[in-house]
């Protein structure tokens, strides 16, 4: 392995290490739905959540940005660690699809808002490449936010599929994690910039663990419970 790749990799194994840790040393909050459980702080702006099936979903309440009389730029950020593991037996992660949405208000030439961000998911089992854990990253961007002088609604979504990587494909325990970033600016007086997030979700699909995989764990399983028994009967 080069130099480079090696510092890369333990740039990412450090990374992991500090998510694991900021989940750890928060007031961390587990809650589990149909086949997943999820552990998250919900000390952080996205507040507390409500799961139901796979699906986690969080109503934020104080994460607004809004700049007034040419304030200039105004932003809120905040990133969400969200530990997830299968609970069902022989059943894996595969895809994990995410929507929020929230509403702006905007007023005077000046006057702009953005709402954008980051959405990742990491192993904390599987490896690619060797040492480094698997990982899937997308940008999250509203667009374009230029409508004035009336409430109006943004929303982004985004997909990580894990099979779309094929060192990884499944996996059962990855930290997801969400990082909002919404910014408000005026530049004259008498304007006015409001931007806030009010709803996140994820959704999670799960699906069986291919049947050979399945099978082998079953069949090794069942070889050690014979060897235990003969072990009993001999002794």
């Amino acid at each position: 392995m080069n130099q480079s790749v090696r510092i890369f990799a333990m740039g990412i194994l450090a990374a992991t290490g500090m998510l694991l840790g900021s989940i750890a040393g928060a007031a961390s909050v587990t809650k589990c739905g149909s086949d997943v459980c999820f552990t998250y702080d919900n000390s952080t702006l996205f507040g507390d959540a409500n799961v139901v099936g796979n699906s986690i979903f969080f109503l934020p309440t104080a994460f607004v940005a809004e700049s007034l009389n040419g304030a200039g730029a105004i932003s809120a950020t905040d990133t969400l660690n969200v530990e997830v593991e299968v609970m069902t037996e022989g059943f894996s992660l595969k895809q994990f699809q995410l929507l929020e949405n929230g509403d702006y208000f905007l007023s005077g030439r000046g006057a702009s808002v953005s709402a954008g961000g980051m959405f990742a998911v990491t192993s904390l089992t599987s490896n690619c490449g060797g040492i480094i854990p698997c990982r899937e990253q997308q940008l999250l961007d509203a667009g374009p936010l230029t409508t004035q002088g009336s409430f109006q609604d943004w929303s982004i979504d985004s997909v990580i599929n894990l099979a779309d990587n094929a060192e990884w494909g499944s996996d059962q325990k990855v930290i997801m994690t969400i990082e909002n970033r919404i910014a408000a600016t005026t530049l004259g007086a008498g304007e006015q910039a409001f931007i806030q997030k009010k709803f996140g979700a994820v959704g999670v699909t799960v699906v069986p663990v291919p049947a050979a995989a399945w099978l082998l764990g079953s069949a090794l399983g069942g070889l050690g419970l014979m060897r235990r028994r003969k072990t009993a009967l001999t002794a």
